[in-house]
């Protein structure tokens, strides 16, 4: 394996900028080109962070990278990361991961028949205050838990994302767009829901 995992990523839209700005900081990876439906904003991206533009098909057949990261919409994550398995490619997927069960279940098992890694976000129960909470709960300071709820509140997206069109279609919202880092960190500090 090289010093640097290369990194391609399939979704160019607004979440996007956030992961190019910050791989910079990680020495073990190097982002290396970009893909879209889109080819226009694939291009922008491309110009954007000095990295090459490719189509999805050319991404997925490209040796230098080793990682997809899937930054589609939620309607398409299951489709593309099952691509990129099937070429040989590790998966990391913004979320929702899939949209099914057995979209989820099917992955798994491309993965590990291929020898590949597979993961999704959110990844904010690493952070340190939720791994203070798992630790104060592993330690037995806070007793027994025996439920957890969280809510949110806000405007709606239509009030700070650029394009929110997609957050109303089939397999979005804030269910799905906002709920899974509720739903993430109670199940690593309480367990998987069994009611």
């Amino acid at each position: 394996m090289a010093d640097k995992l290369g990194v391609g990523v399939i979704g160019c839209g607004n979440i996007s900028k956030a992961y190019f700005s910050l791989a910079p900081l990680f020495r073990g990876i190097k982002m290396r080109a970009c893909a879209d439906i889109n080819m226009d904003a694939a291009k922008a991206r491309a110009k954007e962070f000095k990295l090459r533009a490719e189509t999805v098909d050319d991404l997925l057949k490209d040796d230098e990278i080793d990682i997809i990261v899937n930054l589609t919409i939620p309607a398409v994550h299951y489709e593309v990361s099952k691509q990129a398995l099937d070429a040989g490619k590790h998966v990391y997927s913004e979320k929702p991961f899939v949209l099914s069960i057995e979209e989820g279940l099917d992955l798994k098992k491309r993965a590990e028949k291929k020898g590949l890694r597979i993961g999704s976000a959110p990844d904010t129960f690493l952070g340190g205050a939720h791994q203070l909470a798992r630790e104060l709960i592993d330690s037995g300071k806070l007793g027994k838990i025996t439920s957890g709820t969280c809510h949110v509140m806000g405007h709606g997206m239509e009030h700070w994302h650029p394009n929110p069109d997609f957050f109303f279609q089939p397999g979005a919202g804030p269910v799905l767009d906002i709920g899974p880092y509720y739903v993430t960190n109670l199940i690593q500090l309480i367990g998987p829901v069994k009611q």
